[in-house]
C-alpha cells in the first residue's frame, strides 16, 4: 500500500473522530462541565479496551459513531413533531393525573426534605443534559474501547429500542408532571407559557429520563474499570433523583422507568449475541481487518 496513506491513515481517522466528537457536543449545546464529565469517563477507558488496534477499529467504529451522530441531530425535532401530534390529535386512553396524585408519597415529596439553592442548581443541569448526556457518556466510551459489539449494546439497550417501545405508553397514558398537576411552580424554571407547558409537561410514564440513565447505570457494571463504574453510578443515580427533586416525575414513574431498561437491556443482550449480529460485526470490522493486512501484512498475519 501507499507509503503515503499509511502514514497519514490513522491521524485523518482520529481528526474524523474528533470532529464527530466536537459535533456530537454542539448539537445540544454541552456546557464545559459536560465536556469534563465526558472526560473524567474516559480515564482508566485502556481497562476495558479490545485488544485491537486503531488501524482494524476505526472504519466500522467512525461509521457507527457518524451513524449514531446523524440520529442524535435529527431525532430531537423529529420527537417534537411526535409530541406536537399527540398534543392536537391523539386522544389518550387512560388518564393517570388523578390516580398517581392520590397515591401518598408518590409526588415524591420526601426528596424536597432539604432544598438548599446549591443543591437545586446542581439538580437542574443534572437534568437539563441527562436526558443524552448519559447515553453519550456510554456510547463514546465504548468506541474508545474499540468494540463495535459494545457500541451496539449501549445504542440498542439506551435509544435506539427504547424510543419506538416507549411511544405506546406516550400515546396511550395522559400523565403529566407533578408541579403541573400539583399547581406548583415548575421547579426547572423553564418560564414557559401555558400553551407551551401543556405541551412540554406530557409524556410522563415511565420516565425516559430514568430509563436511559439506568440502562447505562446497568451496563457500565459491567466494565472492568471502578473509576467509570463509580463515576457514571453516581451521574446516573443524580438524574433518577433530579427527576423526583424537580417534580417533574412521580416515583411510579421512576420504578416503571427502571423496570423498562432493564427489558431494554435484557432484549439488547438478546439481539447482540444473535448469530445474526455477531455475524454482522465480523464482516463490519472485517473492513478495518482487511486495511490492516494491507498496511501491516505481517502484523495482520500475526493476528490470526
Amino acid at each position: 500500500m501507499n507509503r503515503y496513506f499509511s502514514r497519514i491513515y490513522l491521524p485523518l481517522m482520529f481528526v474524523g473522530a474528533a470532529g464527530l466528537i466536537y459535533g456530537i457536543t454542539r448539537v445540544q449545546s454541552w456546557s464545559w462541565l459536560c465536556v469534563l464529565l465526558l472526560a473524567a469517563a474516559l480515564v482508566g477507558v485502556g481497562r476495558d479496551a479490545r485488544a485491537i488496534s486503531w488501524i482494524h477499529f476505526l472504519p466500522a467504529g467512525l461509521l457507527t459513531l457518524t451513524a449514531f451522530y446523524l440520529i442524535y441531530q435529527y431525532a430531537n425535532p423529529f420527537w417534537h413533531r411526535v409530541v406536537g401530534w399527540q398534543t392536537e390529535s391523539l386522544r389518550h386512553i387512560f388518564n393517570w393525573n388523578d390516580w398517581f396524585s392520590r397515591i401518598p408519597g408518590n409526588d415524591a415529596a420526601f426528596m424536597r426534605l432539604w432544598q438548599p439553592r446549591w443543591l437545586t442548581r446542581y439538580m437542574q443541569w443534572v437534568y437539563a443534559y441527562g436526558f443524552t448526556l448519559s447515553y453519550w457518556i456510554c456510547i463514546i466510551r465504548a468506541f474508545f474501547t474499540r468494540d463495535v459489539t459494545k457500541l451496539g449494546r449501549y445504542a440498542l439497550a439506551g435509544y435506539l429500542l427504547q424510543v419506538p417501545l416507549i411511544l405506546p405508553f406516550y400515546n396511550t397514558i395522559l400523565l403529566q408532571e407533578v408541579w403541573y398537576v400539583q399547581g406548583t411552580p415548575d421547579l426547572l424554571e423553564r418560564m414557559m407559557s401555558p400553551e407551551a407547558a401543556y405541551q412540554t409537561v406530557l409524556n410522563c410514564f415511565p420516565s425516559m429520563h430514568t430509563s436511559i440513565a439506568f440502562a447505562g447505570l446497568l451496563l457500565s457494571l459491567r466494565e472492568k474499570s471502578r473509576w467509570y463504574k463509580a463515576m457514571l453510578s453516581v451521574y446516573c443515580i443524580s438524574i433518577i433523583i433530579s427527576t423526583m427533586y424537580l417534580k417533574i416525575h412521580w416515583v411510579l414513574d421512576v420504578v416503571g422507568g427502571m423496570l423498562f431498561a432493564a427489558g431494554c437491556v435484557w432484549l439488547a443482550d438478546r439481539l447482540v449475541g444473535s448469530r445474526a449480529f455477531q455475524g454482522f460485526a465480523v464482516k463490519f470490522e472485517g473492513l478495518g481487518q482487511r486495511l490492516e493486512r494491507r498496511m501491516h501484512p505481517a502484523a495482520g498475519e500475526g493476528r490470526n
